[in-house]
């Protein structure tokens, strides 16, 4: 059978969120994962993005940016650096800690070289939150001003303006309104209003694919149609 050649496009993770949550519709996805990276398109088709440099110096706001804060956090709540709360006891509990110092040793041999593993410290940070620990919250609207830099780089790089709408993607947005709360108030500064994803990543992909290969209006629209009555 003859072999057909098929055309590929390969773009940042932070595309196909934006062509997913806006529906390819002019503004801007902030992506926070395990990473974090806003990407945008305006009315012009001209492109910009901020943030995701690397986790060692960049990657503000994401979920291994707050495994890491909820690590720091421990030794400040273990210290008396910070007001004690929840964080500190489920620390001990989840790690069967016999002395606070031993996530040193903890830290060492099963984290230090694992992005993946150190963003998901950040689900203490939320039980935490969760369980009314006011310094845990505390770590989330940090991580709210981290965002809305990134979101606000992107913002005046494209020269939006009042209204511009800003959606979602990526794992720390399981955290709901810890997150999206002050996140949304930051924002409002920025002339910009927050709003729910329309279409998973993955579904942007679909989307995006259409618009790069077909271009045809009526097949982007049938792709959403079927995505709406999914």
């Amino acid at each position: 059978m003859e072999e057909t050649e098929l055309p590929v496009k390969i773009v940042n993770d932070s595309v196909v969120g934006w062509a997913g949550s806006l529906g390819l519709s002019s503004g801007i996805n902030l992506v926070a994962g395990t990473g974090s990276i806003a990407y945008g398109r305006n009315d012009a088709g001209e492109e910009a993005r901020a943030g995701g440099w690397d986790e060692r110096f960049s990657d503000e706001g994401s979920c291994y940016w707050l495994g890491m804060k909820s690590l720091e956090l421990f030794s400040k709540e273990s210290d008396g650096r910070a007001e004690k709360g929840a964080l500190l006891e489920i620390f001990r509990n989840r790690f069967e800690l016999k002395c606070d110092f031993d996530i040193i040793d903890i830290f060492n041999r099963r984290y230090r070289n694992d992005r993946t593993k150190i963003a998901g410290l950040q689900k203490y940070l939320l039980e935490a939150a969760q369980k009314g620990d006011l310094e845990a919250v505390k770590m989330y609207e940090i991580a709210a001003d981290e965002l809305a830099m990134i979101v606000g780089s992107v913002y005046r790089k494209l020269k939006f303006g009042e209204g511009t709408l800003v959606s979602y993607s990526g794992g720390l947005f399981h955290a709901g309104e810890f997150i999206l709360g002050p996140l949304r108030e930051r924002l409002k500064t920025e002339g910009v209003r927050l709003c729910a994803p329309k279409y998973t990543p993955v579904e942007g992909a679909s989307l995006l694919a259409a618009e790069m290969f077909d271009g045809e209006k009526q097949y982007i629209e049938a792709i959403r149609r079927g995505f709406d009555i999914k």
